[in-house]
């Protein structure tokens, strides 16, 4: 009796622990790995060209936007996404003051 109230304790277990462990199977497969692949291009390009990839927005003259991947230096990336953090800020800002002023 000892031996199958036992078994039946760490097959209860087993089951228990399955839903938890593949949600995380599945948080490292869908999250984690396309990170760390876009990380391993992003250094590949840099390796090979010394110039890093960047999403910039093109205003074209008809009027219309348009977002490019081009090749920057490191230090011109780094101002870039200066700009690009101070943009988000003032967009969260704005988003922020519509939302508590009832807008």
């Amino acid at each position: 009796m000892g031996r199958d109230t036992a078994s039946g304790y760490y097959g209860y277990l087993c089951d228990l622990m399955a839903v938890p462990r593949s949600f995380v199977f599945g948080l490292l497969s869908g999250a984690v790995v396309p990170a760390a692949s876009l990380a391993g291009i992003i250094a590949g390009i840099y390796f090979l060209t010394g110039k890093l990839p960047f999403i910039t927005q093109v205003d074209e003259e008809i009027g219309e936007r348009r977002l490019i991947v081009e090749l920057v230096d490191p230090e011109h990336a780094r101002g870039l996404l200066q700009k690009g953090r101070e943009t988000a800020m003032s967009f969260g800002d704005e988003i922020r003051t519509e939302l508590e002023g009832g807008g």
